[in-house]
Parts: C-alpha cells; sequence; structure tokens
C-alpha cells in the first residue's frame, strides 16, 4: 500500500467531496449565528439607547429654553430700567409740581396742578 502522489491527491478529493457541504453548513450557522447574537444586544440595549437619546433631546430643548430665558431677562431689565428712569423723572415733577404750588385756602389743594405734572411726566 504505498503512497504516492495521485493516490494522496484522490484521498483529499474523496474526503473533500464527502465533507464539504458540511463544512458550508457548518460556515453558515456561524454566520447565523453571529447574527442572532448582534440582535441579541441590540434588543438588549434599545432601551437604554432610546433613554440616552431622550436625554439628548431633553438637553437640548433645555438648552435652547435657558437661551430663551437669558434672552427674555435681557429685555425684561431693559423694560424695568426704562420704567424705573420713568418713574423716577415723574417723582421729580410731582415734587416740583408740590413744592411750586402752594396750598391757598384748608378747603382747595392742589390737585390738578399736581396732575399734570405727573401726566406730563409720565409722557401722558
Amino acid at each position: 500500500m504505498g503512497l504516492n502522489p495521485s493516490t494522496i491527491g484522490s484521498r483529499i478529493a474523496a474526503w473533500w467531496g464527502a465533507w464539504q457541504y458540511v463544512v458550508m453548513l457548518a460556515l453558515l450557522l456561524l454566520a447565523s449565528l453571529a447574527g442572532n447574537v448582534w440582535q441579541w444586544k441590540r434588543a438588549l440595549t434599545a432601551p437604554l439607547r432610546a433613554e440616552v437619546a431622550g436625554l439628548k433631546q431633553a438637553q437640548e430643548d433645555t438648552r435652547d429654553l435657558l437661551t430663551d430665558s437669558r434672552a427674555s431677562a435681557t429685555r425684561l431689565q431693559a423694560a424695568a430700567d426704562k420704567a424705573a428712569n420713568q418713574l423716577s423723572k415723574a417723582g421729580k415733577a410731582y415734587g416740583a409740581a408740590v413744592r411750586a404750588t402752594p396750598l391757598t385756602t384748608t378747603e382747595c389743594a392742589p390737585g390738578q396742578g399736581r396732575m399734570d405734572a405727573t401726566n406730563q411726566a409720565l409722557g401722558q
């Protein structure tokens, strides 16, 4: 029983002919198992990915609200400063009107002069 190259080649060809389908099916099984493991991992992490996406959206919404509130605060501060200046002017004009209009009698109050001064200071 000698081993010559043609005998070895024919034995290998016969072995491969018998087992080639088994090897191909084993490779397909491994590919299928790898795909199943990947899908299983994706299914396990799906709730976490959804939570992360929700947190990112909440972070963006918070950033937008903060930007809007800063802009609103700036506008409100400007309006408050303007109102304070206007009231300060009205107070000064009212004080000047009170000092300029002395009471002549106890029955008559200088109301019209004071109201005119207040309206003028408020721009009305």
